[in-house]
């Protein structure tokens, strides 16, 4: 343990005249404003970003949305999606992907779609590096969606984009409808795969493998409790490494209380419309999760813009100069709202649509006096290095 970052009282004895106060990153810009090709809802999906140590370069992965009425879509895949990926040396500002229009799938008409080793357009759930883990010499790693066959496949990759996809044994089975983010975790010394439980159950499921070949069977590790609203649902939680401890983005389902579930569908379980944002979780070794305070860490923005409906937060990353940088999947509409949206939004107008915020690096969590002064006392603290730092910011500060 490095350090007390009062996101709970665990390691303290006394707390007096101070409040814990939540920190929330803060808009910075739509990343993109034109987005290819016509007719399309525009880019989402379960993006990564990273810095790429065998390039150089920041990459960013997305899937491309087609609109109902899309007719270059891409077979095989779910609703026609397809995932690319984008380079750039600075991870505020990314480039349009390169777009040269042809006939036939519109995923041709760009460079870097995420292939397996046939050449055919997969989706790739959350491509991650495996630079600095004991698996480093296979590249890139991704779980892989079957949706038809509720599989979950494993891709490698040496170059981030062409995936070895190995279908003679699935990483799971019976997969999720969320293929599942990578966390390698350094104490345990496994890699972790959150998903759900099963096909429409909107919970957080963790399995864990030495060396993805063997998986354990998925074990639910956080479900809606007393303290959520009836309705609530947990529909993915990316998770990152923080320091010496792991950050959960939570996304929250609002579930709509009127919609009327048909038992005919396929998956007559879910609901499908409600509101999307973003809650945070935490956790001390990775394995087990605690969740903070009931309240939007990345909230739905206003009526009528971009992250209006639904904002999912997706993306934590540390920079190389020690930005916190967070990547958030926009929609105007709440969940599913794209389903019945061509009497309210326009196609090819970036309905879906990636935000980028951005935190000081320690904001998550402080405390603060409401008075002259606070009392803090923790329990017994034996420095390794027989010093300690201290974190402190007062009225007097600017900076």
């Amino acid at each position: 343990m490095r350090g007390i970052w009062f996101f709970d009282d665990w390691m303290l004895e006394r707390r007096d005249c101070l409040e814990r106060v939540w920190g929330k990153p803060t808009f910075v810009k739509e990343i993109f404003k034109e987005f290819y090709p016509a007719g399309w809802d525009g880019y989402g999906g379960y993006p990564t970003a990273f810095y790429d140590e065998r390039l150089g370069k920041y990459a960013l992965y997305l899937i491309a949305f087609p609109g109902r009425e899309s007719r270059d879509r891409t077979p095989g895949i779910s609703a026609g999606e397809f995932q690319f990926r984008l380079l750039s040396d600075d991870p505020c500002n990314w480039p349009n992907p390169v777009y040269n229009p042809t006939s036939g799938p519109a995923w041709r008409s760009f460079d870097d779609v995420v292939v397996d080793q046939d050449g055919a357009p997969i989706w790739a759930h959350a491509v991650h590096s495996l630079a600095g883990t004991p698996l480093a010499e296979r590249g890139y790693a991704s779980a892989v969606l079957d949706v038809p066959r509720h599989l979950t496949w494993g891709g490698f990759s040496d170059d981030g984009v062409r995936f070895t996809v190995d279908r003679s044994g699935p990483w799971l089975d019976p997969g999720s409808d969320i293929a599942g983010d990578i966390l390698w975790n350094r104490e345990a010394e496994l890699y972790q795969l959150f998903v759900r439980p099963v096909y429409g159950d909107r919970r957080i499921a963790m399995s864990t493998t030495a060396d993805f070949t063997q998986f354990t069977r998925p074990v639910t590790i956080m479900q809606p409790d007393a303290l959520d609203r009836v309705g609530t649902e947990l529909y993915d939680m990316p998770p990152r490494p923080y320091e010496d401890f792991y950050i959960g983005l939570l996304n929250i389902m609002t579930s709509d209380r009127f919609e009327e579930v048909s038992l005919s569908s396929d998956w007559p379980q879910i609901k499908y419309f409600g509101r999307m944002d973003t809650q945070l979780a935490y956790s001390y070794n990775g394995l087990y999760w605690y969740r903070t305070k009931r309240e939007p860490f990345i909230g739905v923005r206003d009526y009528g813009q971009v992250g209006g409906g639904s904002a999912y937060g997706k993306e934590m990353l540390r920079t190389q100069d020690d930005r916190l940088l967070f990547f958030v999947i926009g929609d105007y509409g709440g969940h599913a709202a794209r389903v019945d949206k061509e009497t309210e939004w326009p196609y090819g107008s970036g309905y879906r649509s990636p935000m980028l915020y951005e935190m000081r690096l320690d904001g998550f969590c402080s405390l603060k006096t409401w008075g002259r002064e606070g009392v803090l006392r923790t329990k017994v603290i034996i420095p390794r290095d027989g010093e300690m730092r201290l974190n402190v910011r007062t009225m007097a500060h600017t900076g």
